[in-house]
């Protein structure tokens, strides 16, 4: 299947295309690529609101600073100084690989915990090789993230931000309804479970 055909069954919430990609030779290596493209794009749209925060802060400071005190004023002058550096186009640059190697991380925590689950509680028979493609392609809700990077709206970047990241999960979650015939609770707990998961676990790395 073409990349476009596919991307568009995706979205809108195919009952066949998931099992139609797990019998492909490709779709593993297709899925891994996907997942990093949208992953990177999703960093990349919420470094842009954090560095459009930042100038939102740092332009409005003394509308702000109105009233405040002159200690708090100069804490919010340093919180801002901090974003600036950490958000800079050189550090978002330079970081880009580091953050790529936590999201693998942090993904596959992901897809071992929905793995684990799938076998020993629902008793089902999951293929690791199958819940990678599943949640590769999931991800490519994220390439729906690129408008970030052009618009100046910031409340509409938090839309299609928010948006993107909530249908990433019901993408996954169809994906593993479909190929392993869950009930819509158990979806609910894998997915939250996964991304609960994931988090939380992350956090010792």
């Amino acid at each position: 299947m073409r990349n476009n055909k596919i991307f568009y069954r995706i979205l809108k919430l195919d009952k066949n295309v998931y099992n139609e990609l797990i019998v492909e030779s490709s779709s593993l290596q297709r899925a891994v690529v996907i997942w990093i493209a949208s992953y990177l794009i999703s960093v990349l749209a919420i470094f842009t609101l954090f560095r459009d925060f930042t100038n939102f802060l740092k332009n409005n400071l003394s509308l702000i600073a109105t009233g405040l005190p002159e200690q708090s004023v100069l804490e919010l002058i340093n919180v801002i100084s901090a974003l600036e550096a950490t958000f800079s186009s050189e550090t978002t640059f330079t970081d880009l690989i580091t953050t790529l190697g936590t999201g693998i991380v942090s993904s596959l925590i992901g897809i071992s915990f929905i793995f684990v689950v799938s076998k020993y509680l629902f008793r089902k028979e999951p293929n690791l090789t199958d819940i990678i493609i599943i949640f590769g392609f999931a991800s490519v809700t994220g390439l729906l993230n690129v408008p970030i990077l052009f618009i100046n709206s910031f409340g509409f970047k938090i839309a299609i931000l928010f948006l993107a990241s909530i249908y990433s999960l019901v993408c996954l979650g169809s994906g593993l309804k479909q190929v392993y015939f869950l009930r819509n609770f158990e979806i609910i707990l894998l997915v939250l479970g996964s991304s609960i998961a994931s988090s939380f676990l992350l956090q010792g790395f």
